[in-house]
């Protein structure tokens, strides 16, 4: 067990004054690697962020129905009970002028919207929640045939646009997946690519230690260490970069957002995704150099 950790602690010290004997080349190196996982990293976050905001949106399908100025109880009672008895609704609601007028002075924070004005100008509504599995085209049609009845002003889709939302996060999980694989294949190549041309630039001392008995396993272990270190210091500067582009762009994106009155943010990665981005990353890069020093090997042989 000692001649074991001896071994491991040898390999690691070379590994490690070659990588301070060659910092340029390391760097450039540890910024190809970092880059490459920085793009998922980032993408993952921006969509982590952006579902966190969809998430508290009305995704049911909703249609606002507005009164004229002019209608009369008993044509709001007769909609209203054509509106309950529609099966194609999961929920009537009605809003009188009086209690929307209330509503808008509670959000607004203002209690003399009415100044100036005689009367209140906004008009009686029916807020319609249709059922969740209901098509777009069979709420453009009950759209169209509310629209035509009596007393009706105007019939406004509501949350069509969430589920939009939804689905273009959908898409972009998607993206994501593939923009994994291509990367992951990327890091791949790009350690093999690394270790094939220090394997290379070491040829003599590997054929010599063979002669002199040196095993596959002595001569894999200083690789192994080398790509694991990539693997690390590769990861642990994606997030650093990662970081540094959501420190930069954070503010410009609240500002937008508090432009059309909402409020939103870049997540910031936790612990947890720091800890898969190290692990994924240098798993990687093992297993490239594995494939590099394993082709290699087999020709020495």
């Amino acid at each position: 067990m000692k001649h074991w950790i001896r071994l491991n602690w040898i390999a690691f010290q070379r590994t490690l004054g070659g990588i301070v004997r060659a910092p340029l080349s390391s760097l450039l190196n540890l910024l190809v690697i970092a880059i490459a996982a920085a793009f998922p990293l980032g993408f993952y976050l921006l969509i982590a962020s952006a579902q966190g905001v969809i998430g508290k949106l009305p995704v049911e399908p909703q249609l606002s129905v507005y009164l004229r100025t002019s209608v009369t109880a008993d044509e709001i009672n007769t909609l209203k009970q054509h509106l309950q008895a529609d099966t194609r609704l999961a929920g009537v609601r009605f809003i009188g002028k009086d209690e929307a007028l209330k509503q808008m002075q509670a959000s607004v924070g203002s209690g003399d919207l009415l100044a100036g004005l005689t009367d209140n100008p906004l008009p009686d509504a029916f807020v319609l929640t249709a059922h969740t599995d209901a098509s777009p085209e069979a709420l453009e049609a009950l759209q169209k045939e509310l629209t035509a009845s009596s007393g009706v002003d105007q019939v406004q889709l509501d949350s069509a646009w969430a589920r939009r939302l939804q689905q273009l996060i959908a898409v972009g999980k998607g993206l994501l997946q593939i923009i994994l694989v291509l990367l992951a294949v990327a890091l791949v190549l790009i350690t093999g690519n690394a270790i094939r041309l220090q394997i290379l630039t070491r040829r003599d001392e590997i054929e010599v230690a063979k002669l002199i008995g040196a095993t596959d396993t002595f001569i894999r272990r200083p690789f192994v260490y080398f790509a694991a270190m990539q693997g690390v210091l590769g990861g642990l500067l994606a997030c650093a970069i990662v970081w540094g582009a959501r420190t930069w762009l954070n503010p410009a994106v609240e500002a937008l957002a508090r432009s059309y009155g909402q409020q939103f943010s870049l997540a910031l990665a936790d612990w947890r995704v720091v800890v898969v981005t190290l692990v994924v990353t240098t798993l990687l890069c093992l297993l490239g150099a594995s494939l590099a020093v394993g082709r290699h090997l087999r020709q020495f042989h």
